[in-house]
């Protein structure tokens, strides 16, 4: 049994607002006050210091061929930012994209528990999971992209829904994902021709599919997969002024469970000057119950 005691605890789940409390802990779990002690009980002092659950950082991008790529662009990242080994601790470097244990480090400190690498192609993830699993402390999940996969997209261009379920869960059990992730649905497949999809309803090329019928059809095969994390969604027409009218279409469209990630990039309005938030342009602001704001 692990005990936490004398810590100003925060709890919002239970009502718990700054009480001077102890925890108790065991098998991973929190568990009410024992009858008695273990006499092998592990007590961490927490006196004067705040206790409160750990935090979950849905997205972010820590491990994998991509953060490579950008260490090996940022080679000076590494002369000027360092921690040097002590107290049991490994060393480290980076600032922008730190080295593997630095990360968990970091994260660590600003009270994270769990981190959730957001996108990772089927093919390069076994590398994905080799840098994480060298991130100490912290618990670790993988999403997979499938937003302009060949074979799902064939599957749904021919209305072939099961087997394109088949496909998303073979490819999540293959590589060890614990979601789906769906990047510019296929505007990335377009993009290999020179263009892109601007709406919903723009045709991914040789597919003969929308990114609407597209989109769809993921939400439903991982909603029906009961996976524990909807799809999660990197919108169309990111960072580009007047996005907000797809992101707000999509959000009414979809029926079924999505995440939307970026938000704030693609909640902008219009005006003479180009982008502008979409929360203080009222002559923007889409007819919808969704309310926008300059931090969504």
């Amino acid at each position: 049994m692990l005990i936490i005691k004398g810590g100003q605890v925060y709890d919002p789940t239970n009502g718990v607002n700054g009480d001077l409390k102890d925890i108790y802990i065991e098998g991973g779990k929190v568990v009410n006050p024992p009858e008695r002690i273990p006499d092998d009980a592990t007590v961490i002092d927490a006196r004067g210091m705040i206790v409160m659950p750990g935090g979950v950082d849905m997205h972010a991008h820590i491990a994998g061929s991509k953060v490579n790529t950008g260490r090996k662009l940022c080679p000076e990242d590494h002369y000027e930012h360092f921690r040097i080994a002590e107290k049991g601790l490994r060393s480290g470097a980076g600032s922008r994209v730190p080295t593997t244990f630095l990360t968990a480090y970091r994260y660590v400190e600003m009270g994270y528990t769990t981190v959730v690498e957001a996108a990772s192609a089927p093919l390069v993830t076994r590398h994905t999971h080799e840098e994480l699993m060298d991130m100490p402390l912290l618990d670790k999940a993988i999403l997979i992209t499938m937003g302009n996969n060949e074979i799902l997209m064939d599957m749904i261009s021919q209305d072939k829904f099961d087997e394109a379920k088949d496909v998303m869960a073979w490819l999540l059990n293959s590589t060890g994902g614990y979601g789906v992730k769906v990047v510019n649905p296929g505007g990335v497949e377009n993009w290999k021709w020179g263009g892109n999809v601007q709406s919903w309803d723009d045709e991914v090329k040789y597919f003969g599919l929308t990114s609407r019928k597209l989109l769809n059809a993921l939400v439903e095969a991982a909603d029906s997969l009961k996976l524990p994390h909807s799809v999660h969604l990197h919108g169309l027409n990111l960072g580009v002024p007047g996005n907000v009218e797809t992101t707000v279409e999509v959000i009414k469209d979809v029926q079924g469970r999505l995440h939307l990630c970026h938000l704030q990039f693609l909640s902008y309005g219009k005006d003479k000057r180009g982008a502008c938030t979409a929360a203080q342009a009222p002559s923007w602001r889409p007819s919808t119950n969704i309310q926008t704001s300059p931090w969504m």
